[in-house]
């Protein structure tokens, strides 16, 4: 069977591995998705910038009013 063909919900060494092992293997898995989160929030905001920047965001009818006094 190819090793495709089945999505790998967990790690077969999982059990075999210590609890230091498995801290390491979950905090590197918690930071990783923070990094992407963080990365898609980013790409987000820099689109939404542009968006203001060429008058895309006017022209669908949202407003940015900077009021400075």
């Amino acid at each position: 069977m190819s090793r495709f063909s089945l999505p790998r919900r967990h790690d077969p060494y999982w059990e075999v591995d210590g609890p230091t092992a498995r801290r390491a293997r979950r905090r590197e898995r918690t930071v990783a998705s923070v990094a992407f989160a963080v990365a898609v929030m980013a790409v987000a905001g820099a689109a939404l910038a542009w968006s203001f920047e060429l008058g895309v965001a006017a022209a669908i009818g949202v407003r940015l009013g900077l009021s400075i006094s």
